[in-house]
């Protein structure tokens, strides 16, 4: 569950996926991003970043990283280092960098401080950034793909009526792919069915349809309403 909520934060914001796609690039931080964080040499590509974090960062911060097991943990810095490298390396205006980072497919300031910090993990752990930020983009486009409503031929299999699909939920996601679960009753059997992205609408096994019928109230991950379109 970690890594979803690691994704949300970092390649949500990063790739512009959901609804944020085809929002414009902020220009100007946000009002809780104080805009007097200490002056540090703005670098021109990732590369440099990574360069200049070796040179900022104190011995017992870069032990700290050394000691983290995974690109994940650097989550904790997006609200203290990642403010100042989002702030002091100009990532809410136009610079190099920023320019850099966007080639690289990150739209959001969010995204690019999120990123640099990541890579500069691998960096500091001798793994190939570039895999790393491969797999962070593919991991995104399918859990884009998962967040996606059911199409409309999304129907039932055995009669092929429509499907009044109202729930999603989380569906136990692994560290390689995202799982995101629609459920929906079929119009004409009332009978519930499950979809995803990859399997296509099936029924669900017992299991699962408690998950549905009767989600638990203390899972942050339990079945959610999905509130009715108005036109």
């Amino acid at each position: 569950m970690k890594r979803i909520a690691t994704l949300i934060l970092l390649l949500v914001a990063g790739f512009q996926l959901l609804a944020d796609e085809a929002k414009p690039t902020p220009t100007e931080p946000p009002a809780n991003e104080e805009a007097n964080e200490p002056e540090l040499p703005a670098p021109k590509t990732l590369e440099e970043a990574h360069e200049q974090l070796e040179k900022l960062l104190p011995k017992e911060e870069l032990e700290k990283i050394d000691a983290m097991k995974t690109a994940d943990e650097m989550i904790e810095y997006h609200f203290s280092l990642g403010m100042s490298l989002r702030n002091a390396w100009g990532l809410w205006g136009d610079g190099p960098l920023t320019q850099h980072m966007k080639k690289l497919g990150i739209q959001h300031p969010d995204g690019m401080s999120s990123t640099i910090l990541g890579t500069f993990w691998c960096r500091r752990h001798h793994k190939d950034y570039k895999v790393w930020l491969q797999e962070q983009e593919a991991y995104a486009a399918a859990m884009k793909k998962a967040f996606a409503d059911p199409p409309k031929s999304a129907k039932d299999p055995k009669d092929g009526s429509k499907v009044d699909w109202s729930k999603t939920f989380d569906g136990d996601s692994d560290e390689k792919k995202p799982r995101m679960i629609h459920a929906g009753k079929s119009k004409k059997t009332g009978r519930w069915l499950a979809y995803e992205y990859d399997k296509g609408v099936y029924e669900p096994d017992a299991g699962l349809l408690k998950r549905i019928t009767d989600p638990d109230p203390s899972d942050p991950f339990a079945p959610s309403e999905k509130k009715p379109t108005t036109k």
